[in-house]
């Protein structure tokens, strides 16, 4: 906790974490081991974007860096356990959905080949599993198919292969890895604006899928942090009816049960969610039914309860988030009315 100069305890805070130097949405950020963050990608007014760009949290600075292969935007981006990104999937212009998978190496900061996905898709899902490859499921491809199909790359062979179908096609979904390794996949799209609430578990020893218990609200869009505990928060997200939502529920791997959690303050999709290092979680912006969301809130799973903080510098929603340190970074997104901001802030829980 950071104390001023009479000994109290700062307040949280927004602070500007400078200018990307390509304005951009759909784009993920990575933190990466030496504490810098990756950004790639995205959708802009120059184009779909294969840039990508490095935040110094000490400079508080941007950077660009050599680009990707491919140009994308609705892609994954997953640190493995070597210290390398692994960016797969998205979709462009030119080519539709995209199959090339490609790995960001820090220290030289070069892209090089990852194969190809078995499918070339976007909007999908991707979760580093214990054994160290990258699970990636659901999505959108060619012809706005929805997808149950999951495939696994290997970093040890640099190939990807066939993992088990989900049991519903799904994007705008969640995937949490849980504590024991298996992987909960919560809502999505099903078909264009049909939200559901079903939820299933895959389990990387058996390549198999199972159903969990649906969840009490149909959502897509949402986001799903695992707690300290075990637990699963997830929060937010909408439905054509009645439209984005405020509620939120837990899931405990322990007891197959979802209960319900304390609503948030504001409804909200498409949001920036973070783990904060107390265990709290900072939900922050998105899209509500009024327009582009400002707001901030943490939740604290030892009370159940949600409270106001401090205010985004600046509404945005599809932002990419990644937390620093103690810190949380916001970069990017864009406003209901189409604009795209290149603005970045850091929150500084107090």
């Amino acid at each position: 906790m950071l104390l001023t100069a009479a000994g109290t305890a700062a307040a949280a805070s927004w602070t500007s974490a400078g200018r990307l130097h390509t304005s951009r949405e759909f784009h993920p950020a990575t933190a990466l081991p030496d504490g810098r963050v990756l950004v790639s990608g995205g959708f802009s007014f120059a184009g779909i974007q294969a840039s990508a760009e490095l935040f110094d949290p000490v400079a508080k600075r941007w950077q660009n860096t050599f680009p990707m292969g491919s140009a994308r935007f609705a892609h994954t981006s997953t640190l493995l356990a070597d210290g390398r990104v692994l960016v797969a999937g998205g979709a462009n212009i030119d080519d539709g959905y995209v199959a090339p998978a490609e790995l960001f190496e820090p220290g030289a900061e070069a892209w090089q080949p990852a194969g190809r996905l078995r499918r070339a898709r976007a909007n999908h899902t991707a979760s580093l599993l214990a054994d160290g490859r990258v699970l990636v499921a659901g999505g959108l491809a060619r012809n706005h198919t929805e997808l149950r199909s999951a495939e696994i790359y290997d970093p040890a062979t640099n190939t990807w292969s066939r993992a088990a179908s989900m049991r519903f096609t799904r994007y705008h979904h969640t995937a949490t890895t849980l504590a024991d390794g298996r992987v909960l996949v919560t809502g999505g799209d099903r078909d264009e604006d049909d939200f559901q609430r079903t939820a299933e578990i895959y389990d990387p020893r058996r390549n198999r899928w199972r159903r969990a218990p649906s969840m009490r609200r149909l959502r897509g869009n949402h986001s799903a942090l695992r707690l300290p505990d075990g637990r699963v928060l997830v929060a937010g997200g909408g439905a054509r009816t009645p439209g984005f939502t405020k509620g939120a529920e837990l899931y405990d791997p322990r007891s197959n049960r979802w209960r319900a959690a304390a609503s948030m303050k504001a409804a909200r999709g498409f949001h920036a969610a973070a783990l904060l290092p107390s265990g709290q979680v900072l939900v922050a912006g998105g899209f509500a039914d009024s327009g582009t969301v400002r707001g901030a809130e943490i939740y604290n799973p030892a009370t159940n309860r949600w409270r106001r903080t401090v205010s985004l510098r600046r509404a945005r929603a599809h932002a990419a988030v990644a937390v620093v340190g103690d810190a949380v970074l916001v970069a990017g997104g864009g406003v209901v009315s189409g604009r795209i901001i290149p603005t970045t802030e850091l929150y500084d829980p107090g």
